[in-house]
């Protein structure tokens, strides 16, 4: 009892914390222990013929096994009766649980559950990691960048992520030598990394760097060749070079060549390049009628920045 106390504190205490109010976060599968609410998959009817467990670590076990299958779920479902086989929760478990609604863009839970480990185990570098990232991916810059550096200071050499996430926000700030520091800081750790990669390569072009944005990228597809992000950063990169060709070949892979035309079109506009860029909006106009909007109005915007320039008369 003492324990289940000691839960509902804890719980209480985080909900609070968090503001998480509203019909909207009324959880499924509650059975008021407070790990209810972490479930949101397929109705637990569905595991309703699931063997039974004898101990907490077993359903964990289960559940890291669904989890590496892609069954997240399933993973759910193992990991939360673990814990409510459990006399006090699992850090670890509670972790995971974060993890999957952080891999599905379901942050307020995600968040919940990160919190809820850090309350037990402060030192958690994954959880406090993955804090900082939903923190920054819900636009909440300072508070993520807080959390984040006092991983770093905590653990020395904190999970790759961290850092990667501190260099995104290095370039928000437009700080090019820090931001360099913290992905080359990742890469050390994971050297192969494409997300790390590819965000240092878009990093060097947002300031300039061409030849190193190109080298990072192209590290970037040679660890993962299906990455389309880094595939388009690329393709800005050679737009913002003038080899246009090579850029719509890149920014086209997704099948959308009136989108590559515009985008390549807008690089070659911001670049100076006028005419060329007018050739590109004109002909994304041709292609697609979805883009014809966005494609007119950077033509209008081209055609003004020439006849101020003498270029083109009326």
């Amino acid at each position: 009892m003492k324990t289940q106390n000691n839960i509902t504190k804890v719980v209480a205490a985080i909900l609070a914390g968090t503001l998480l109010a509203g019909c909207a976060g009324t959880p499924r599968n509650d059975t008021g222990d407070g790990y209810g609410m972490f479930y949101d998959g397929e109705s637990t009817a569905t595991y309703a013929t699931a063997f039974p467990v004898g101990t907490p670590e077993e359903a964990y076990r289960n559940g890291d096994m669904s989890l590496r299958s892609g069954d997240a779920d399933r993973a759910l479902f193992e990991y939360i009766r673990g814990l409510r086989l459990a006399k006090e929760p699992s850090p670890d478990a509670l972790y995971r649980i974060g993890y999957i609604h952080h891999k599905r863009e379901n942050y307020r839970l995600a968040d919940l559950a990160y919190r809820w480990v850090l309350e037990m185990a402060p030192n958690h570098a994954q959880a406090g990691t993955g804090l900082g990232e939903v923190l920054l991916q819900k636009r909440q810059y300072k508070a993520a960048e807080e959390q984040l550096r006092a991983v770093t200071i905590a653990h020395g050499q904190a999970p790759w992520r961290a850092y990667n996430a501190l260099g995104i926000i290095a370039d928000m700030n437009g700080n090019a030598e820090q931001a360099e520091q913290y992905y080359q800081k990742a890469l050390s750790i994971n050297p192969e990394s494409a997300v790390v990669l590819n965000n240092l390569g878009y990093s060097r072009y947002l300031f300039g760097n061409w030849a190193g944005a190109n080298e990072a990228l192209q590290s970037a597809l040679q660890a993962d060749p299906s990455y389309e992000l880094a595939w388009r950063n690329l393709g800005l990169v050679h737009a913002r070079q003038g080899d246009y060709g090579y850029a719509l070949e890149a920014l086209g892979r997704n099948g959308q060549p009136a989108e590559a035309l515009n985008d390549v079109g807008f690089v070659s506009m911001m670049s100076g390049d006028y005419d060329q860029a007018l050739t590109f909006f004109e002909e994304a106009m041709r292609l697609s009628p979805a883009y014809y909007v966005t494609a007119s109005e950077n033509a209008s915007n081209v055609r003004r920045m020439l006849e101020r320039r003498g270029g083109i008369g009326l």
